[in-house]
């Protein structure tokens, strides 16, 4: 996820970076009030979009001789896996879920030698609006 987002960063910033002369046939014509009011509400429009989005905290209890945390979030609401990470704290944040649909999220602690020494129980979260949020995962 964190090597999409960087490269999807990247092309952005090299796209932008192309000179006018460079673009052929997308040089934009002449500024207008039409043109100002529709990016106006293009501006509004990505408000609305970044808050259909939820991200929350979680944290784990400390495990003797973890060497990381493994967590998945499945999507019950659409019936499937749809996100995991790793942490090598106690504590991790876990991005965009989606307003309204529902989420269970488990973890398991995992030793140098990838033994799973410890799991959590399944925590279901609902994505809610304007919501700051923590759960607790107790791996035992």
């Amino acid at each position: 996820m964190k090597k999409f987002l960087t490269s999807l960063a990247t092309v952005a910033l090299l796209t932008s970076a192309v000179p006018a002369f460079a673009q052929q046939g997308q040089q934009t014509p002449a500024t207008t009030a039409t043109t100002q009011n529709s990016s106006s509400n293009d501006l509004s429009k990505a408000s609305v979009d970044q808050q259909e989005f939820q991200d929350i905290e979680v944290r784990f209890n400390h495990v003797p001789n973890v060497d990381r945390y493994k967590w998945v979030r499945y999507n019950i609401t659409d019936g499937y896996e749809d996100m995991g990470g790793t942490s090598y704290t106690t504590s991790t944040k876990i991005y965009s879920l989606s307003i309204g649909k529902l989420y269970r999220i488990h973890a398991y602690a995992l030793d140098q030698n990838n033994n799973v020494i410890a799991v959590s129980n399944a925590v279901e979260i609902r994505g809610t609006r304007g919501q700051d949020t923590v759960i607790y995962l107790v791996l035992k």
